[in-house]
C-alpha cells in the first residue's frame, strides 16, 4: 500500500501501472473502437495529471472513475457495429404513449409531442440553460469537494456516477433504442448512419446565436442510446452528494439543474418519460450499490489505498 500512498513520480509501481494503461487504451482504441482526436487529447490528460505533481495525481485518482466512464463512453460507437440486437423504435413510441400519453385534441399522444406543439421562447431558453449543466456541474463539484479537504465525498461521488453509468451501458447493449426525435423524423425506418441530434435544443442555439448544441450532438457516440436517459441520473447523484457536503446553496443549485435537465430532456424530444424513469433508475442504484460498498463494512482495499492518496 505505500508504493501506492506515497508519492514518487516515476517509482517502478507508478511507471509500470502506467505503462498497463497506455498499453490497454491503444490496443481497445487502436484496434478495437476506432481512433479519433478526442481519444488523443483524453489520452495526454491522463498523461499529464499522472507525472506532473502529486497534486495532479491526486485528482487524476480522484477522477480516475469518470476517466473510465469517458473511456467507455467514447467506445459506444462501436456499438452499432458490433450490437445484434435490434433497435426499438415505434414499439417504444406506442409503449409511451400508453403509459404516459395526453389525450389532446381527441388523439392521444406523447408528452414530447404535447410539447412540441407549444414550444415556448422561455420554456426553451429554461431548457437550453440547465441541460448543459450535466457536463461542468460534477467536475465543478468534485473539485470544490477535493479543495474543500472532503475528497471522500468527491470520490464517492465519482464512484456512483460510474456505477450508475455500467447500469446504462448495459441497457445500451441490451435494449438499444431510438430516441423520440429520431422517430418523429424517421418514422420507423431503421437508418444506422443518422447521426445524433440536438432536437429541440437547437431552438435555443437559434435564440442566442450559438452553435453548443449542435457542435455537441455533432460529436455524440451513439444515436440509438435513448434507454436509460443518463441525464436522469446524474443530478440526481449531485444532489445527493451535495446534501452529504452540507452546502446549501450548492444543494439548491444542484435541484434547480435536476428540475431543467429532466424536463429539458423530455420536451427537446431527446428522451421520453420511460426513458426518465429508468434512468433514475440507474441513478438510485449507483447510490445504494455505492454506499454499501464503501461506506460499510465492504469496503474493498482499492478504495481505502485510493482515499488514503487523494486525502
Amino acid at each position: 500500500m505505500a508504493s501506492f500512498v506515497d508519492f514518487e513520480r516515476f517509482s517502478k509501481s507508478w511507471l509500470v501501472a502506467f505503462a498497463v494503461i497506455t498499453v490497454v487504451y491503444w490496443i481497445w482504441f487502436g484496434l478495437l473502437v476506432g481512433f479519433q482526436t478526442s481519444d488523443l487529447n483524453l489520452y495526454l490528460l491522463i498523461l499529464f495529471l499522472f507525472f506532473f505533481n502529486k497534486s495532479s495525481r491526486q485528482i487524476f485518482v480522484l477522477f480516475s472513475p469518470f476517466f473510465i466512464y469517458l473511456i467507455f463512453y467514447s467506445s459506444l460507437r462501436a456499438l452499432g457495429r458490433i450490437n445484434p440486437l435490434n433497435i426499438h423504435i415505434e414499439d417504444l413510441y406506442k409503449l409511451e404513449v400508453q403509459l404516459f400519453g395526453i389525450n389532446h385534441e381527441g388523439t392521444r399522444i406523447s408528452v414530447n409531442e404535447y410539447f412540441m406543439e407549444h414550444a415556448h421562447a422561455l420554456l426553451d431558453l429554461f431548457a437550453g440553460s440547465f441541460y448543459i449543466t450535466w457536463v461542468p456541474f460534477p467536475i465543478f463539484f468534485a473539485f470544490i469537494v477535493f479543495f474543500s479537504k472532503k475528497p471522500k465525498i468527491a470520490f464517492d461521488f465519482w464512484i456512483a456516477f460510474f456505477i450508475a453509468n455500467i447500469f446504462g451501458f448495459l441497457g445500451y447493449i441490451i435494449y438499444p433504442a431510438a430516441p423520440p426525435w429520431y422517430y418523429f423524423e424517421y418514422g420507423n425506418e431503421l437508418i444506422n448512419t443518422v447521426p445524433c441530434n440536438a432536437a429541440g435544443l437547437a431552438r435555443f442555439d437559434d435564440m442566442l446565436g450559438i452553435n453548443m448544441y449542435r457542435a455537441m450532438y455533432s460529436q455524440g457516440t451513439n444515436t440509438f442510446g435513448a434507454i436509460p436517459s443518463m441525464h436522469a441520473a446524474f443530478p440526481l447523484l449531485l444532489v445527493y452528494y451535495s446534501l452529504k457536503f452540507k452546502n446549501h446553496w450548492l444543494t439548491a443549485l444542484f435541484t434547480l439543474s435536476l428540475i431543467g435537465i429532466w424536463f429539458g430532456a423530455v420536451y427537446s424530444a431527446h428522451h421520453y418519460v420511460i426513458d426518465m424513469i429508468l434512468g433514475i433508475v440507474c441513478g438510485i442504484l449507483g447510490l445504494i450499490i455505492t454506499e454499501l460498498l464503501v461506506n460499510r463494512k465492504f469496503v474493498p482495499n482499492w478504495y481505502k489505498s485510493a482515499l488514503n492518496f487523494i486525502r
